[in-house]
């Protein structure tokens, strides 16, 4: 199950995105007949009193043909529909931004601002959340695999960007607090752990659990994870930063459903 968003799109967080999707309501005829079939399928059920036997004293081979159904879990995640432009946003000079224009809205100076994605499941098995991310650079911008803030020997517009997925609780809504994000770049946890050091092309497996849901029909057993991005920028390179000097992520999240543990 994969859900794919750019980051260069509006944002609009939903809270009902269900896979696979549950039939509600419905009118009274459907009910009862509902209700009908469910009659008769107990019915049957009380009728099968099991296997038949018979006597055979002939010595001759019996074969019995024993047919497995799988039982599939029930997966139900939540993304956002889409990001808005300003989700990301290139800040190399380290000037105040505010992502919203009220009086009382906060402003941030990090050179790579990004506002929280939220991503969750509420689903009757973990579910591991993997996330693949595409980046394309616009003007002279261009990625680093490390930081450059403090190289005085990068004179490119090199950007270095990574992001992180850390638990973000239970919750009927979408969240709208930050959990506690690190603030540096682990080498460590970009290889196995719940970090992702951002490429033209990289893919991430089991960057986070969801849990399982004890029940998946009350919404207070939603799980959340925030996934959030930052990083750094050269601070004077030769050719002075621009607004054409840009940065574009497309992100892919797959779900995928994982064993429940005993107990």
């Amino acid at each position: 199950m994969k859900k794919i968003i750019s980051m260069m799109m509006a944002l609009a967080m939903v809270l009902a995105l269900a896979i696979p999707a549950f039939a509600t309501g419905g009118d009274d005829n459907q009910q009862q007949g509902n209700n009908n079939d469910q009659q008769q399928q107990n019915e049957n059920q009380e009728e099968d009193t099991g296997p038949t036997f018979s006597e055979d004293n002939s010595g001759s081979a019996h074969t019995f043909t024993l047919t497995a159904h799988t039982e599939t879990p029930t997966v139900k995640v939540y993304v956002p529909t889409s990001t808005s432009t300003d989700l990301l946003v290139l800040n190399p000079y380290a000037l105040s931004y505010k992502f919203s224009q009220e009086e009382d809205a906060p402003s941030y100076q990090e050179q790579i601002i990004t506002k929280p994605i939220y991503v969750g499941s509420n689903s009757n098995v973990p579910v591991l959340l993997s996330m693949n991310v595409k980046a394309t650079t616009g003007g002279n911008a261009v990625l680093a695999t490390k930081s450059v803030v403090a190289d005085s020997k990068v004179t490119t517009n090199s950007v270095f960007i990574w992001g992180q997925v850390v638990d973000a609780g239970k919750n009927a809504a979408v969240p709208t607090t930050e959990p506690t994000l690190a603030t540096a770049y682990d080498s460590s946890a970009g290889k196995s752990g719940n970090m992702i050091l951002v490429a033209a092309d990289v893919t991430r497996t089991g960057l986070y659990t969801f849990p399982a849901s004890a029940d998946i029909t009350a919404a207070a057993n939603n799980a959340w994870a925030c996934v959030k991005f930052t990083g750094d920028a050269v601070k004077a390179p030769t050719t002075p930063w621009a607004s054409g000097d840009t940065v574009k992520l497309d992100l892919t999240f797959t779900f995928t459903p994982s064993m429940n543990t005993a107990g």
